[in-house]
């Protein structure tokens, strides 16, 4: 990869990210319902049901992370996501702190707004992760 790819901006990211959930997350939250049942979900909350929902799309984001370089909302939206030492998709254990870190960044709220003020268009969870998302 070239070392002059054009950082990501934010609405770009936010677009794939609503792609992403629906065509990742709400198939498995959809699913869950289906499982669980919904008036269960509604009632208890269940937990487990929750531990699922996030560690299957983690597992499924993170392999198209590894595999790919990006998600179905990121392919859609021509963006890449790169280890920012090498330019190179990420290895799995980067790949799964940047999924862990995601969860900092939303708890920041800062954090997932920081490519509205750096230069370079990097969140809170891509300066935790070394990575960087780019423009295809």
């Amino acid at each position: 990869m070239s070392v002059n790819l054009t950082p990501a901006g934010f609405w770009a990211r936010f677009a794939a990210l609503i792609v992403d959930t629906f065509m990742i997350l709400f198939p498995i939250t959809i699913g869950l319902v289906i499982f669980f049942g919904y008036n269960e979900l509604k009632t208890n909350g269940n937990a487990v049901a929750g531990v699922i929902q996030m560690s299957l799309y983690g597992a499924i984001v993170v392999w198209f992370w590894v595999k790919r370089g990006y998600t179905p909302g990121k392919k859609i939206m021509r963006l890449i996501v790169l280890d920012s030492r090498t330019d190179k998709t990420m290895f799995l254990a980067q790949a799964i702190w940047r999924f862990l870190a995601v969860f900092v960044s939303i708890v920041s709220v800062v954090g997932l707004f920081l490519p509205l003020f750096r230069k370079d268009k990097k969140t809170l969870h891509d300066l935790i992760s070394l990575s960087r998302v780019v423009r295809l």
